[in-house]
């Protein structure tokens, strides 16, 4: 998917007219250009700071000088490159196809013919790679492009020469975590072997639809590589002794690229002609689309000097000059959102509405991307309601210089269902940006979607940092990383010292979520803590969890979780007060507002919850009083459960989005442009400053997480919030 040149950006680098934008990263942009023969070609441009250090500079001269070594039909080939330049450029041939990630996410996996077609040409871009002393070492679904003739291996970004020092510092990573080597992983140096065991996961996602390792926390997937059996499920007989082969933790017991080539051979068709139909029609569509694209005129550098300029929009009517009440009219919109968190929005109180300017306004969409789920119900309705106070609150602002209004539709909890709303949200040019998905696979499955089209969303219930594959501009996260709330857990007992012998049991009824929080609750409290854990682990699909409980009630134990769904949950905290056990007991953090304290009864009196989600209504900052305050009045009641995060999640959405409001009359915003200011943004909300890492997720990494986390206990029928990780330590430390 491609975006309109930006009035920035240059008609023409060195030999080829600048047609549209491909993708930005943080070091420059890749645009789709064609030379005076009329070839198309994908120029990646480095800016910024990248463009002014020598040894940059450097790396770069070495991949054009790297790609240029590989002769294959079936690896992009570099056609022009120049290091030297004020800002360096690499020009590859252009494949308009889809990516294998896209035309998989969208359509599902490949037929065994066609998964197995794809393998022996990729086997043969790798051999073709590896004998020209090469290692790719990022081979991944997302580098493969998929082309009326077969699919083209892209991105040397990474690659290096077999025998040449690594560029990289000792112990660091380099790859796509799931698809990269288990010595990889462990932050020794790739070889060929390690390019043959992507390709392993890249054939099992081909026939699979997922990921070998499966999705989740990179820091998981890294762990899931090196020490367990990849995930095969689904593949037939014949191709899955192949693809485990491929996926051996031993290098030595792997195939090379050559004779994995040759395996697939055997029974493979020649081409890619056993796609599906609709994948065929996408990769059919993109070309005939790509035949097609216009010439453009040149493009500004500064489209306030001249109004009237013509721009890879295609040409604008000058306004009439009156830059002060435009101007004016996009502060007076810009002013509240800029101010960030909720104290800000909360002043506005009265609408300037007069019919002249209601008529000069335009009116954007906020679109929220919920779900029927009842299990989900308290993240969908907090995020609903958060949605229509944020716009109300906009709307009521003095002189804003546009309106919005919300638009939800609902998933049913599936992929098909997520890609379906996501499909009618980026298919309405108003809508601006998106809160939601609410779930896990949906927010897999719609990343895709949303991705596509540039069109910007944050979900504030999810925590798996997986979409980022399909999604790596327009995808983000406001909610804590689920697998990191188990290790939190482990805090909380050290801070109120009741770190002793704990039994964990890890339902898998739960999902993945709840078995990356088990792994990394069990590593934290024995290895990092140094306290003593006897774990259990439930089968899907069985009833053994009273058996488990009552295993752990013979062993000694001093304290408790239990991480798995509701139901088993309360019927552990029925066993275990039963059995009159009273040291410390903590469910997973899904369950935090849910019916738990009214079912569980007295037996779940004492249960505790480590989330990052808070009970605003109990804080005492200004932020915190307001925002209880005009919930209160809008609906009724104290704030719910996540209400909080949807809330700021929104916020920073529509502060984001103000200034790329175009100022010129009837004009749109740029979908992706919201996307990059998100990327690089700080904001101040209720009880915390976001801000994102590489892939888009809330990032915790700084000194303040303790003072966002909280711990909630049920008490007296209901969940009490008993103060932040930060607040339990210093009260701690003020008692000793």
């Amino acid at each position: 998917m491609s975006e309109p040149l930006k009035s920035s950006d240059p008609s023409r680098i060195a030999g080829y007219r600048l047609l549209r934008r491909l993708g930005e990263g943080g070091m420059g942009v890749v645009y789709l250009g064609r030379d005076d023969a009329g070839t198309l070609a994908a120029v990646k441009v480095i800016r910024g700071e990248s463009a002014e250090d020598g040894g940059f500079r450097a790396r770069f001269a070495r991949e054009a000088e790297l790609a240029r070594r590989v002769k294959s039909p079936w690896v992009v080939s570099v056609l022009g490159a120049d290091a030297e330049a004020a800002q360096p450029w690499l020009a590859t041939a252009f494949v308009p196809g889809p990516s294998l990630v896209e035309a998989v996410a969208t359509h599902g996996p490949l037929p065994a013919p066609a998964s197995r077609a794809l393998g022996r040409l990729l086997a043969e871009a790798l051999a073709d790679l590896h004998a020209a002393g090469l290692v790719h070492r990022d081979v991944k679904p997302g580098n493969v492009l998929l082309a009326l003739d077969g699919p083209r291996l892209i991105d040397f970004g990474v690659a290096r020469a077999e025998d040449e020092t690594a560029l990289t510092a000792s112990g660091m990573v380099v790859g796509t975590p799931g698809f990269l080597s288990p010595e990889q992983a462990r932050g020794e140096s790739a070889t060929a072997a390690s390019d043959v065991f992507a390709l392993g996961g890249v054939l099992a996602y081909a026939l699979t639809g997922r990921p070998p390792f499966g999705s989740g926390e990179p820091a998981a997937l890294l762990y899931r590589t090196v020490h367990d059996d990849p995930v095969l499920d689904g593949i037939e007989e014949g191709s899955r002794a192949l693809v485990a082969r491929c996926l051996a933790k031993n290098p030595e017991d792997r195939p090379t690229a050559g004779e994995l080539r040759d395996l697939l051979t055997e029974d493979a068709p020649d081409d890619l002609g056993g796609l599906p139909d609709p994948i065929a029609r996408m990769i059919a569509v993109r070309s005939a689309e790509a035949l097609a694209l216009p010439e453009i005129e040149p493009t500004a550098l500064d489209e306030s000097a001249d109004p009237g300029v013509k721009t890879a929009d295609g040409p604008q009517d000058a306004p009439p000059h009156h830059p002060g009440r435009r101007r004016m009219l996009l502060g007076g919109g810009a002013l509240l959102l800029a101010a960030g968190g909720a104290s800000a929005a909360l002043l506005a109180t009265r609408d300037d509405n007069t019919s002249t300017q209601a008529m000069a306004r335009p009116t954007y969409v906020l679109g929220v991307h919920s779900t029927t789920v009842r299990s989900a119900a308290l993240f969908s309705r907090a995020g609903e309601r958060a949605a229509r106070l944020a716009v109300a609150q906009h709307n009521a602002t003095r002189g804003r210089a546009y309106d919005l209004k919300v638009r939800i539709l609902r998933d049913d909890g599936d992929a098909a269902s997520a890609r379906e709303v996501a499909g009618r949200l980026t298919a309405d040019r108003d809508v601006i940006a998106v809160l939601g998905p609410v779930t896990e696979l949906p927010m897999r499955a719609a990343a895709n979607v949303y991705g596509g089209a540039g069109l910007t969303h944050v979900s504030s219930s999810t925590g798996q940092q997986d979409y980022f594959v399909t999604s790596p501009r327009s995808s983000f996260q406001t909610g804590a990383a689920h697998s990191a709330l188990g290790g939190w857990i482990a805090l909380h007992a050290l801070v109120t010292r009741r770190l002793g012998r704990i039994g964990v049991v890890l339902d898998r009824s739960g999902g993945t979520t709840i078995q990356d929080q088990a792994a990394l609750l069990v590593k934290q409290w024995r290895d990092a803590l140094g306290g003593q854990v006897v774990p259990r682990v439930v089968a899907e699909e069985t009833e053994d969890g009273p058996a488990a409980v009552r295993s752990l009630l013979t062993s000694g134990v001093t304290a408790f979780a239990y991480l798995g769904p509701l139901g088993p949950t309360i019927d552990a905290a029925r066993l275990l007060a039963g059995a009159g056990f009273t040291g410390p007991r903590w469910m997973q953090h899904l369950l935090y507002g849910t019916d738990f304290p009214r079912l569980a009864g007295t037996a779940g009196e004492g249960w505790y919850v480590v989330d990052s989600a808070v009970d605003p209504s109990v804080l005492s900052t200004k932020s915190a009083r307001d925002f209880t305050a005009v919930w209160r009045k809008r609906y009724g009641a104290d704030p719910e459960p996540h209400a909080a995060e949807a809330y700021d999640s929104v916020r920073m959405l529509l502060t984001e989005f103000a200034p790329t409001v175009p100022s010129r009359a009837g004009a749109r915003p740029v979908r992706a442009a919201l996307g990059e200011r998100m990327a690089k943004a700080r904001y101040r909300g209720i009880d915390r400053t976001y801000a994102f890492g590489r892939y888009h997720q809330f990032d915790s990494s700084g000194s303040g997480w303790m003072s966002s986390t909280y711990v909630h206990e049920v008490h007296d029928g209901r969940f009490r919030q008993l103060g932040s990780l930060a607040d339990l330590q210093s009260a701690g430390k003020a008692e000793s």
